[in-house]
This record gives structure tokens, C-alpha cells and sequence, in this order.
């Protein structure tokens, strides 16, 4: 599924746009909302998306100034724009950033989808591309990669001091100032599926670390890889990179995203909070592998800082049926109709990254979770529409419409028939 964000400081076109375009295209794009240029940062922060569509005319910090960090930041993110001017110059700035759309708000609902649309095809496009350039790469690098990583196995496991590994071994890192680690595991039931895993691996963290990182990936067990990382300093990257990756997580979810996109099984992955010294490594590693096996069950995914601040908060996997974090999220939804309901807020709830939490609550419940929302807000309309004493739009403000008249499309859309007949038919009966 494919996650967009739109941006417009108009709540009732933000709103409206949110339910239009998540209702057309069902099942293919989930859609986040923002009211300001800020607000967008913010999501996009925490989570990647695929798709941007924003509004030009906006208070304080513009549409155009929010395509142009969109831009450096998140060149992956196709963007759309939405605009009330058929003006010349916006359309021209809108260019330069390479918007795959401009689109007039008066051109009405198919234009604006079928902009959605291709916008879906050149992230579907840019997606096949860039893992067919990584494999051609991975293959070209392979025989070197082999020697290096053995050089580098032996330095994390002890074999090998550091002046004999630095005398022996060419690294894109400099091992005189300190490096990130991260330890990561990934299930190997078939051990023929291993060398497509480990390309899904890399083509992940290629995505996301190339532009602000150089970085080792060192195979250190059948089923267990450790990175090794520095932030680019060179032609004032650092800065942006410290700007880009405010959380580790964020870097670290998103991988897990792709990775679990391109091989279809989660990552299991412990970073660490602070740069090592290269001759501290062989400790670091062994304390990321002791914390590790405490959490070996494959039907978990975990991003856990070294400090694992967050394992109090986590509980096992249930032996049967729901299991404690998806049961968080239910009683959520269920108390919280008429709030924020994305994907994003509710793994907030739950302490899961967002892309393990869609997969967990689809394995547990049956249906995704922007389906299981829209049948319970069906049924606590449903519920509510028996009491005469409610209005149709307080029942659409419990449920999170605040406009009755889309409310009413949604209900109609669900159930075949309007509110106002599905509460005519309970008064006949």
C-alpha cells in the first residue's frame, strides 16, 4: 500500500480531500493529513511517504518552500500540487522542484485522481529501477565484499586487532573516529532464500543510508548482519544529515519498511545511542548480542535502542489469540472514533513501528487496520442511528466526520443506503 500525506491550511479541504481520495482509492493508498507546512515535516519525520500533495498559498511557510525540502530531504516522495490559482510562476517553481502534477482545484475530483495515479506509476517505476541497479551493483561488488567482510568479522568477533585490520583492509570508514553500530537479524528458514534476503537487506539500507551515511555491512552469522556507520562530514553534509535524521529510529523504520516490502519478512534490529571508538567494537558487539537473544522470536519485530529502554513496555507474543499490543490498539479505536485514527498514531499507541504493526494487525484481526476502522465506525453508527434523540451530525462528529454530508457518502458507500434510511427502517420495524 502506498502512504500519501496532504497539506492545506483549509481544514475542510484537508478533511475533505483526506476521505475523497482514501474512499477512490481503497485498499491502494493510505492517506495522512496535515493543516500546515510544519505538521507535514513533523509526519514525514517519522515515517516515509510515497506520495505529497500540497496546496501553494499557505500562511507563514509556503507550498513552494515545502516542495523544496521535500525535495532534499525526501527525494523519493513524489509530489502533487493543489492549487486555486492558474498562475504561471507558481506552475514554473512547481516544475523546477519536479512535481509529477499541478493541479487546479476547480478541475474537479477525476483530475485530481488521475494525478494520484501517476504518481502511483513513477513510484512504482523508481522502486523497480533503483532494486535492478542495486543488484547489478551488489554482483560487480561481491568478490571484493567478501574479502573486506571477513577482515571486518574478525575485528568484531576479536580475531583481529585494530592496527592489523587497518594495515590489511580498505573501508570507506575511518576507523580514527568513532561509528554508529546497529545488529540486525533476519529469518533463515531456507537456506537458499539466504543470498536474496541479504541483497533486500542491503538494497534497504542502501536507500536510506547512501545519501548522509558510509557504511560496512559485515555478515557476522547465518542469520545475523552488523552495520557499522558514520555520518558523511565532507561538503557540509553532516549538517544536513543531523537535520534529516533528528531520530534513529525514523532511519531504522523505514528500512525495516523497505526490507519488509522486498523480501517479505521483517528485520530485527538493536542500534546504538552513541558512536564507538573502533577498539570498543568487539564489546559493543557482544553486549548487541547478548541483548539480541533475549528477543528470538521471528513473529516479533523490534527496533530497540543498546539501552533497550523500551523492553519494559513490550510484552511477549501471545500463545493464542489477541495479543497484548493489538488489543491496546482495538480498545483505542473503539474509545477514539472520532480522532486520530492513521496507521502512524495508533503504532504510537501500541510502541510498534508502523509497518510491523499493520502486518500484525492483519495476521491477528483479518482485514487491514483502515478497513477494521471504517467497520466500526459503521457499527457504532448503527448503534447510535437507534436513538432518535441524536442527530445525524452529532453521530458523524462521534465518528470522525465532521461534515454531514460526507458522512452520509461514507455511510451509503458501506451499507447501501443513507443514515437517514437505514433510521426509517428501524423505526418501520
Amino acid at each position: 500500500m502506498y502512504r500519501m500525506i496532504v497539506v492545506d491550511d483549509e481544514a475542510a479541504i484537508t478533511d475533505w480531500l483526506e476521505q475523497a481520495i482514501s474512499e477512490h482509492f481503497s485498499g491502494r493508498v493510505e492517506v495522512y493529513k496535515a493543516y500546515s507546512v510544519d505538521e507535514c515535516l513533523e509526519l514525514m519525520a517519522r515515517g516515509s511517504f510515497h506520495i505529497l500533495l500540497t496546496d501553494i498559498s499557505m500562511p507563514y511557510v509556503s507550498g513552494l518552500d515545502l516542495l523544496k525540502t521535500v525535495s532534499v530531504y525526501h527525494p523519493q516522495t513524489k509530489k502533487l500540487v493543489l492549487s486555486a490559482h492558474d498562475n504561471f510562476e507558481y506552475a514554473k517553481k512547481a516544475i523546477d522542484f519536479e512535481v509529477t502534477a499541478y493541479v487546479l482545484k476547480s478541475e474537479g475530483d477525476e483530475v485530481l485522481f488521475d494525478a494520484v495515479e501517476k504518481a502511483i506509476a513513477e513510484a512504482e517505476s523508481d522502486q523497480e529501477m533503483f532494486r535492478l541497479s542495486e543488484k547489478l551493483k551488489l554482483q560487480s561488488q561481491k568478490w571484493d565484499g567478501a574479502i573486506r567482510n571477513s577482515h571486518l568479522r574478525g575485528l568484531l568477533f576479536g580475531e583481529v586487532g585494530l592496527d592489523e585490520f587497518v594495515v590489511r583492509v580498505g573501508s570507506a570508514l575511518d576507523y580514527t573516529r568513532p561509528m554508529e553500530m546497529a545488529l540486525l537479524a533476519i529469518e533463515v528458514r531456507d537456506v537458499s532464500q539466504r543470498a536474496f534476503a541479504m541483497m533486500a537487506l542491503e538494497a534497504s539500507l542502501a536507500e536510506f543510508l547512501k545519501p548522509h551515511f558510509s557504511y560496512e555491512l559485515v555478515e557476522t552469522g547465518m542469520s545475523e548482519v552488523t552495520l557499522l556507520a558514520q555520518i558523511k562530514i565532507d561538503g557540509g553534509v553532516y549538517g544536513e544529515a543531523v537535520q534529516f535524521l533528528n531520530s534513529h529510529y525514523v532511519l531504522y523504520e523505514k528500512m525495516q519498511e523497505s526490507f519488509y516490502h522486498l523480501a517479505g519478512q521483517h528485520v530485527n534490529i538493536i542500534y546504538s545511542t552513541q558512536a564507538a571508538s573502533a577498539a570498543s567494537l568487539h564489546a559493543k558487539y557482544i553486549q548487541f548480542k547478548e541483548t539480541m537473544q533475549k528477543f528470538c522470536d521471528f513473529d516479533c519485530s523490534i527496533i530497540l535502542p543498546e539501552t533497550t529502554k523500551h523492553e519494559a513496555s513490550r510484552s511477549s507474543q501471545a500463545t493464542s489469540g489477541i495479543n497484548r499490543e493489538i488489543g491496546i490498539v482495538l480498545k483505542y479505536i473503539s474509545q477514539n472514533m472520532d480522532k486520530d485514527l492513521s496507521l502512524i498514531r495508533l503504532a504510537d499507541v501500541a510502541y510498534l513501528n508502523s509497518s510491523y504493526l499493520s502486518h500484525l494487525f492483519k495476521q491477528q484481526v483479518g482485514i487491514n487496520i483502515s478497513d477494521y476502522v471504517k467497520v466500526e465506525r459503521i457499527r457504532i453508527c448503527k448503534e447510535m442511528l437507534a436513538d432518535p434523540k441524536l442527530k445525524i451530525h452529532e453521530i458523524a462528529r462521534h465518528v470522525g466526520y465532521d461534515n454531514a454530508s460526507y458522512f452520509s457518502r461514507f455511510f451509503k458507500k458501506m451499507t447501501g443506503i443513507t443514515p437517514q434510511e437505514y433510521r426509517k427502517h428501524l423505526s418501520i420495524d
